[in-house]
């Protein structure tokens, strides 16, 4: 999963400290992951959220890298307001 956490990364261009402060991490938590470190089941939720990314590829290379756009209302604002993960917890517990 590392690799393919890294190739998400890479396809969307941004730095691991920019991808880190999107999904509520350090780019050292990043840098870890990307080498082997295990990764949470939280952290694999907030890549799939922010980045609206499969689920099922993600963890296990099928399928399609990214899922079509988001179809419910917060999902769409989160995307288009591009919302780090600690605002859309905000917004959907509110």
């Amino acid at each position: 999963m590392n690799e393919r956490i890294k190739k998400v990364r890479k396809s969307l261009e941004l730095t691991q400290q920019e991808f880190a402060e999107r999904i509520g991490m350090k780019r050292n938590s990043i840098a870890l992951i990307e080498n082997g470190r295990n990764t949470s089941d939280q952290t694999v939720f907030a890549i799939c959220r922010e980045f609206n990314v499969n689920e099922e590829w993600l963890r296990n290379g099928k399928g399609e890298m990214f899922k079509p756009n988001p179809s419910d209302v917060l999902d769409q604002l989160a995307y288009k307001y591009k919302l780090f993960n600690f605002d859309y917890v905000m917004i959907e517990k509110f």
